[in-house]
């Protein structure tokens, strides 16, 4: 992919602290683990409507899939994409049942996988499912998962943190959108977990790197 001429950004030491500042405020602002910075958003409507069967994925299971979206996104980065993965999980929380890396500004990994499963599998297997990305879906890919009908989502790094890694980028005008703001208003309260502080600054080492 033929690249365009990139705007100067911060040197790569304050990009990285200024993004572990933000990651760790997030942690103390919201008062959740330093793990799992989970789910306050769709548990607001107190909630007469429907949530996804099964079993949520464990900690230990949401880092080992956020690592396999990250290697996937690395390989985007690789064939001259942006370095943004994601994989669909199934209801087990174990089977990986599809991967997809980014491959254009309107192709996102999250939409992109979205549209792909819903093609695949049924309305009713995806609401079990899980959709893990490495980075937290901007509207259009939340909106995708929405009418996909993924029943979970965990992500890494939030829009927030992208936006402070990519500044005013060309390539990347990054939306400052949390998808909970998205999944809040729809019929059906998805289930969110992120960011996850435990493989964020891995996560990040990529964007770091990228948009310098």
């Amino acid at each position: 992919m033929k690249k365009t001429q990139r705007l100067k950004l911060q040197p790569l030491d304050s990009l990285r602290r200024r993004f572990l500042q933000s990651t760790a405020y997030s942690a103390i602002s919201v008062g959740l683990s330093p793990l799992v910075l989970a789910n306050e958003g769709t548990e607001q409507m107190a909630d007469s409507r429907p949530s996804p069967l099964g079993v949520d994925p464990r900690p230990e299971q949401m880092l080992r899939h956020l690592r396999q979206a990250n290697i996937v996104a690395q390989k985007a980065m690789d064939s001259g994409h942006h370095p943004f993965g994601a994989i669909l999980v199934a209801a087990d929380n174990e089977t990986v049942l599809m991967q997809q890396g980014n491959l254009s500004s309107v192709e996102h990994a999250e939409s992109t996988l979205a549209q792909r499963a819903a093609k695949q599998y049924s309305a009713e297997e995806l609401w079990g499912m899980t959709l893990y990305s490495t980075a937290e879906p901007c509207v259009m890919c939340a909106g995708t998962q929405y009418w996909a009908n993924i029943g979970r989502l965990v992500y890494g790094i939030s829009e927030r943190q992208l936006l402070d890694l990519t500044g005013n980028h060309s390539e990347n005008p990054t939306l400052d959108v949390p998808s909970r703001y998205v999944f809040d208003r729809g019929q059906k309260a998805i289930k969110v977990w992120g960011p996850i502080d435990a493989v964020a600054e891995e996560i990040a080492a990529l964007h770091i790197n990228f948009w310098k």
